[in-house]
């Protein structure tokens, strides 16, 4: 299952995800895998009737990508195999969710080439088996070692994705139980944050008879234990945070761009523009883009994303113009 099995809300009901939607679906899902290609970032500018939504439903798309993985079983064992005597995790059993501590990782005494995990979980000590460490574990993310985080789960935060009843009815437990796994950066937006906070707590989706937003796939802040990306305020004097070159950023207006293209140089972009925007803004952009051409060896890559979007019958919606270049 995937995003688009999502219908829309409207006055009348609902109705199929339309092509404007889609096409910002499958760009996230393209800069996701494509972001980065013979050691080069790729760069978007889009240019589109109007501009709202359109960075979040990019995000989703790359979001999708993440949810949708089959990530192998093996791969989890490695990572709980590196937990070490000490390490803070989160138990799940039927009555709550609860921070504890890693004793050890050994051999199981019961079952032959099998491990089984041991915590202290409060006062008590418990053998979590092997086959159980995908329903029964979340990993904090200042224990995962191939991501570093200064996010700290706190008593307050919700716990993995069972909150989200539209998340539990579009994607299998295995796969929501997997994506916590491997919290991390997947993507950057970078705008007003008032706006996108806003924009993103809107109801306006809808599956199998259950509503939900934008907010039940992007995790950007402080409120979850996981989260699968950063939003950055326009406005920010200095970086907030590490930054990773290879995370896609999505600027959600000219503004954004301009003021923070400087703090995500090496990273993978999408810059949304709407043609409601100031004039000034527009040719400021226009030429800022012009000596970025001339000072450096960029090539247009333009057709690289309509081929892509042609392979998965993506219609290029009328109104949308944009740019390519790596």
């Amino acid at each position: 299952m995937s995003i688009k099995n999502l219908k829309i809300l409207n006055n009348k009901g609902s109705i199929d995800i339309p092509d404007w939607i889609n096409f910002a679906f499958e760009l996230g899902a393209y800069i996701n895998d494509n972001g980065i290609r013979y050691k080069k970032a790729i760069g978007i500018i889009l240019s589109l009737p109007s501009e709202h939504f359109f960075s979040l439903l990019i995000a989703m798309g790359i979001a999708d990508k993440t949810f949708s993985i089959n990530k192998q079983m093996r791969s989890i064992r490695k990572t709980v195999l590196s937990l070490t005597k000490g390490s803070r995790i989160i138990y799940k059993d039927e009555q709550s969710s609860r921070k504890a501590s890693v004793i050890s990782v050994e051999p199981s005494p019961v079952f032959e080439n099998e491990m089984i995990l041991k915590i202290k979980d409060g006062k008590i000590e418990r053998g979590i088996p092997e086959r159980q460490w995908i329903d029964r574990v979340i990993l904090l993310d200042e224990e995962f070692n191939e991501i570093k985080r200064t996010r700290k789960v706190s008593n307050k935060q919700k716990v993995g994705l069972d909150s989200s009843p539209l998340l539990r009815v579009l994607y299998s437990s295995s796969q929501l139980n997997k994506v916590e796994f491997y919290p991390g950066d997947y993507f950057y937006i970078v705008g007003n944050i008032t706006q996108v906070n806003e924009s993103m707590r809107e109801e306006i989706f809808i599956y199998n008879g259950v509503r939900g937003s934008i907010a039940d796939f992007l995790y950007m802040d402080n409120s979850n234990s996981y989260t699968n990306g950063k939003l950055f305020s326009s406005q920010m004097k200095k970086n907030e945070g590490e930054i990773r070159e290879g995370v896609p950023v999505i600027f959600s207006d000219l503004n954004s761009y301009l003021k923070q293209a400087k703090n995500f140089p090496k990273n993978p972009k999408i810059i949304v523009s709407s043609r409601t925007d100031n004039e000034n803004r527009i040719h400021e952009v226009k030429e800022e883009l012009k000596r970025k051409f001339l000072q450096n060896e960029y090539r247009i890559v333009t057709k690289e994303i309509v081929d892509y979007l042609n392979s998965t019958d993506t219609q290029i919606p009328n109104g949308v113009e944009f740019l390519a270049w790596r």
